[in-house]
């Protein structure tokens, strides 16, 4: 009797979490970010496209039921431990609720943004595709339909979702029809054209153009042009009212753009002006063409950022508003003497030579067994989506790089055999 009820209570654990996290952490943590986000889907801020508009419309449709962060939590939450019960139970491998609450794979849960929507609706659809290839089973219609909503939400939550969006429809298709690897390959492009085409739709029937990818391409200015020392930058910067190169060499920075574009005196001007915007265009692939070493330097340099950054912070280190819990938490990990060690395994670093190892693994047995198709798909989302950030990241952001970190730690049940067994 006693062993009967533990296995119940591991197979029904995710829906235990599931509201354990909600009386726990409601009604979740929100950054900057989100907060412009809830405004325009309030319409208290005009429709921007610089953030994407999925969580605002989710803030906006329920807004006349619930206002606040509490409605995107809610999914959050229920797309992870969704995510997590597909995995455990696969195979009926319920130690992967083990996996599950690793702080660095489970303390991103606490944060309302849009990388976790974006995350978490990936995890739900790699999770939904481990358990059908490993059952050996087809799903139907029904289950068919919930991954497409969760994917299309999980790719219109984030713009970095297009870079593992191939992989993720390529091993759908891989998982629906596994027969002839010409067929896959094609139903798996077409996938991706039509999740693409329709966030590009609904993104754009809800934002106006923020003109938002000068910011990347004056960050890249800024960086050659402090590398060589001489600016690079065209002449409607250069005769702007507040450009001023020294001052520009003292705000740049490879952690984030930030500090260099986001002011009201910024010495690079924000244009919207089409002409400007067109030369702006023209004097960065200059640039780059004329002085790829101080190109590669630059970006180097915003990469090495990106990869050593970690989620975990200091207490003192923390601007955002946080809960005391967390506060505490926090306290005790100094305490103990084991923040250096969590902080490193709360980076990508780590994991990147082991996620590109899991990836060959999978590509070389992949004809030989289901999960080795698996292990390839999961990992390789993330070393693309990180690889990526090399050329387009902006910031350095441990957030960026947590798709890869969760596809990392949920290989262990395509890897590992079963601990706990039916």
């Amino acid at each position: 009797m006693n062993n009967r009820f533990v296995l119940i209570i591991a197979k029904y654990f995710s829906f235990f979490a599931f509201f354990f996290c909600l009386l726990l952490f409601w009604p979740g943590l929100m950054r900057s970010d989100s907060l412009l986000q809830m405004q325009q889907g309030l319409s208290l801020l005009p429709p921007s496209d610089f953030h994407p508009p999925m969580m605002g419309f989710i803030w906006g449709l329920f807004s006349k039921i619930y206002e606040g962060p509490g409605v995107l939590f809610v999914l959050h939450l229920a797309l992870y431990w969704g995510a997590v019960a597909l995995f455990a139970n696969a195979k009926k491998s319920y130690w992967v609720y083990l996996i599950a609450i690793l702080p660095p794979v489970f303390s991103y849960q606490l944060l309302v943004i849009k990388d976790v929507s974006f995350v978490n609706a990936y995890l739900f659809c790699a999770g939904w595709l481990h358990f059908y290839s490993m059952r050996k089973s087809s799903p139907n219609y029904y289950s068919v339909f919930i991954w497409f909503v969760v994917a299309f939400y999980g790719t219109c939550a984030a713009y970095q979702s297009i870079i593992a969006l191939p992989w993720l429809c390529l091993w759908f298709s891989k998982v629906c029809w596994p027969q002839k690897a010409a067929n896959w390959i094609k139903k798996g492009i077409a996938i991706t054209g039509a999740l693409g085409i329709a966030m590009l739709i609904f993104n754009s029937s809800l934002t106006v153009s923020s003109h938002r990818i000068q910011h990347n391409e004056l960050y890249d200015l800024a960086g050659i042009s402090v590398y060589l020392n001489t600016p690079l930058f065209p002449d409607y910067i250069k005769q702007h009212k507040d450009y001023d190169f020294e001052r520009i060499k003292k705000l740049y920075n490879p952690r984030r753009v930030d500090d260099l574009v986001f002011l009201s005196d910024t010495p690079v001007h924000i244009s919207s002006s089409p002409e400007e915007l067109k030369a702006l265009r023209t004097a960065w692939i200059s640039a780059i063409f004329a002085y790829p070493m101080a190109y590669f330097k630059h970006r180097w340099d915003v990469f090495y950022q990106q990869l050593t950054m970690s989620l975990l912070k200091r207490p003192g280190d923390i601007k955002e508003k946080t809960t005391p819990l967390i506060v505490e938490v926090l306290n005790w990990v100094e305490i103990a003497g084991v923040f250096s060690v969590l902080s490193l395994l709360m980076a990508y670093a780590p994991y990147f030579g082991v996620q590109l190892f899991l990836v060959y693994k999978g590509f070389r047995y992949f004809k030989s067994d289901p999960k080795y198709v698996n292990l390839f798909f999961q990992n390789i989302m993330g070393i693309a989506l990180v690889s990526s950030l090399f050329f387009i990241a902006s910031a350095a952001e441990a957030r960026y790089a947590y798709l890869a970190v969760a596809m990392f730690y949920f290989s262990f049940p395509i890897l590992k055999k079963d601990i706990i067994n039916k």
